[in-house]
């Protein structure tokens, strides 16, 4: 096709085009997939005015959507990305933005390096300056700049997002991104597409009503006026209807003897069906049609349009049931006379289901401080109903009429959509446009599963799609709910606050067990005497003891309070000021327990017998250490009991480690004495291992009692 070319549209179609209609049948259109509105519309042939929503040009088709009934002649007017879809993926093109998580890390690194650089020109100079030749030092440069920088810290978190990975897949909820896991877990805010999302994106019957109750009337009128499936792609008001009547209320088709397709003028449809040698017309359609057309009283009608208004309130599409006798097949609602021969059936309200978790689900996020917003395309009242329902905005004042966006300016639609929970009336450049105001103070995650999502699904920190969205929303998408439940969002929320908090445990561990390191080599140069541990040493303790230990540190099982706290603030650092005293104080009792240990058997023993000491005794402080960056605030007695079979693992295969090195045949290579007394080393590695553990447990419990927040 190309722009000029005239088409025929029929039932059951997809749009192949953007394209301007012509004439008309009882046009009706599903294009929720373009504008998240659940509800077919209608179209017609009169010029609509140019500057009107994609909602609202009724004189238009787009490719993609689906003819639910009637016919049309239509001529082409956009191809490929000329299209509203075309448009769409323009919106989805740019540079991926670095996650938050990444961003802290390579901050904070940036910092490390310039420290690193300035500690090493200082160690070089005091090498020298105590009397190194210029090789020794150079080694002892390197290796102390080696032993400052995280190295393992990379190959680290990549394997901790792949077991992420694994992990949120058994709970159905499939990660294409790895840095998705980091971001999900320091998300302030949800934005959440309506249709298939909140909603399952299907009809449902909600209420009927009948001013002279009877159900079993009011049931065959249901059952009588259903048009029936002639193709693939029927109304979803139809199959509303039909899965709510019960198997056996239902009649056989056969009985039909004519159908009178959806007619715009009139807002009915319905079916001729024989009866005793005549003919009874079934009608369903718009209440102030039927109302109007049927044998009631006018206090019947005054209560039959109040019950109408009621229904609407309460955000359901209402619509009126009738029949009427005839004795002729009527091919046409234009013969039906204007007033007073229908007979009233009732009242019957469809609306699209909420999934039932959806609720449940928010209210978790809300207690995990995360903000939910609801972008849905349907009118404000709807919008309003279901957002309440949801739990998700209390009053009016918290629905937004997206309308508006278009003549503000981004600060003050950044003013107003502070208090805002609910976004009515929304077009896909719409979502584009809030998502990247949300995204100036907030860290958001964009949920969706139609092609009008894909913008925003890109453009959001995180995009989340549905499983049974469609291929561009998943291709769009970092995580994919293969189950559609709302729920797991927040259950990955939780899983990657776990994460986040893991990967926090491991850059605390990595950079104070470094730096008490850096501190033992530089307080030994300031002292003047004997470098505590030299080169070899040094990188043994990088490459054996932390590579054992960062790891499990990273499988940590997540705490209930990771979900009982809001999160932090887009710009917040990594670490709390709390968190990085805990890193100089582990930092300096290690340096100074190692040093004064060395001081200690250095006037005792000599050189090499002190050197292998506080070699010994280091390496048992990085365990302990490890132990102490289990948890941030809870008590080690508690922690323990969480089973980490990981972190048990590398502990283990550490000590073995050590054996080997200390009394195996790699103590000549790393140049460590062969210590005689065995009461030594096991009293230093006690002390080594018991005071930096009380001092720590000291510190989290002033952390308990002063600074953590619900951490008890």
């Amino acid at each position: 096709l190309v722009p000029g070319d005239v088409i025929v549209l029929d039932e059951g179609e997809k749009v192949p085009a953007d394209c301007r209609l012509l004439e008309t049948v009882s046009l009706r259109v599903d294009e929720s997939q373009l504008t998240g509105e659940s509800l077919p519309v209608s179209k017609q042939t009169e010029p609509v005015s140019e500057d009107r929503e994609l909602y609202e040009r009724t004189n238009m088709v787009y490719q993609g959507s689906f003819i639910i009934g009637g016919q049309a002649t239509a001529l082409v007017v956009g191809t490929g990305n000329a299209t509203e879809f075309g448009k769409l993926a323009v919106l989805s093109t740019g540079k991926s933005d670095e996650s938050p998580v990444q961003r802290r890390i390579a901050n904070l690194i940036s910092v490390l390096v310039k420290v690193i650089a300035a500690i090493s020109f200082v160690a070089f100079a005091l090498s020298m300056y105590r009397g190194m030749d210029v090789a020794e030092a150079t080694r002892f440069v390197l290796a102390l700049a080696v032993s400052a920088v995280p190295e393992s810290l990379p190959i680290a978190i990549t394997v901790i997002l792949v077991l992420g990975m694994r992990r949120m897949a058994k709970k159905k909820a499939l990660v294409k991104s790895p840095e998705a896991i980091e971001t999900i877990g320091i998300v302030t805010a949800i934005a959440s597409d309506k249709t298939g999302t909140l909603t399952k994106n299907m009809l449902t019957v909600q209420q009927i009503w009948n001013h002279d109750p009877n159900e079993r009337d009011i049931l065959e009128s249901i059952a009588r006026s259903l048009l029936s499936a002639s193709s693939k792609t029927r109304d979803p008001l139809d199959v509303a209807m039909e899965q709510y009547i019960p198997k056996a209320k239902r009649f056989s088709a056969k009985g039909i003897a004519g159908t009178l397709p959806f007619d715009q003028l009139m807002a009915m449809s319905g079916n001729v069906w024989s009866n005793n040698g005549g003919y009874t017309l079934w009608i369903k359609g718009s209440p102030e049609q039927v109302i109007e057309r049927s044998e009631l009283s006018a206090y019947e009608r005054e209560v039959a349009h109040n019950q109408v208004k009621s229904m609407a309130a309460n955000g359901l599409r209402v619509l009126a049931l009738a029949h009427v006798t005839t004795d002729k097949i009527i091919s046409g609602f234009d013969e039906l006379p204007k007033k007073g021969r229908l007979t009233f059936g009732g009242l019957i309200g469809v609306a699209d289901e909420l999934r039932p978790e959806a609720h449940a689900a928010i209210v978790r996020a809300h207690r995990a401080g995360i903000r939910v917003c609801m972008v849905t395309g349907d009118h404000f009242e709807t919008a309003f109903h279901i957002g309440r329902q949801l739990g998700i905005a209390e009053t009016r004042d918290e629905v937004f009429d997206c309308r508006k966006m278009h003549e503000m300016t981004d600060e003050e639609l950044e003013k107003v959509v502070q208090n805002i929970r609910v976004f009515s009336r929304v077009i896909p450049e719409d979502k584009h446009r809030l998502l990247v105001i949300l995204k100036r103070s907030q860290i958001v995650a964009m949920t969706g599963d139609g092609v009008n999502d894909v913008p925003a699904l890109t453009g959001a920190h995180v995009g989340i799609a549905m499983g049974g969205g469609t291929g561009i929303a998943k291709d769009a998408g970092d995580i994919i709910l293969i189950d559609n439940n709302f729920r797991s969002i927040v259950n990955a929320v939780h899983e990657g606050r776990t994460v986040y908090a893991n990967i926090k445990r491991m850059v605390a561990y990595l950079l104070s067990t470094n730096a008490g390191e850096v501190l033992v080599a530089l307080g030994a140069l300031i002292a003047g005497i004997p470098i505590p541990v030299i080169a070899v040493q040094i990188l043994w303790v990088n490459l054996v003891t932390d590579t054992c230990m960062v790891i499990p540190l990273g499988l940590e099982p997540g705490e209930k309070r990771n979900m009982l706290k809001p999160p932090q603030k887009p710009n917040a650092p990594l670490f709390s000021r709390f968190m990085l005293s805990r890193m100089v104080l582990t930092a300096t009792t290690m340096a100074a327990l190692t040093l004064g240990i060395y001081a200690v058997f250095l006037g005792q023993h000599g050189v090499d017998y002190a050197r292998a000491i506080a070699f010994n005794a280091l390496v048992v402080m990085q365990w302990a250490s490890a132990i102490n960056s289990r948890s941030d605030y809870e008590p080690l007695y508690k922690r323990i009991r969480k089973p980490n079979g990981a972190f048990y693992a590398g502990l283990s295969i550490a000590i073995l480690c050590q054996v080997v090195a200390m009394a195996g045949p790699l103590h000549e290579a790393l140049h460590i004495f062969a210590i005689p007394s065995i009461s030594d080393l096991f009293a230093t590695s006690a002390i080594a291992f018991i005071v930096p553990i009380a001092i720590i447990e000291l510190h989290k419990w002033i952390g308990r009692k002063y600074f953590a927040k619900g951490a008890r």
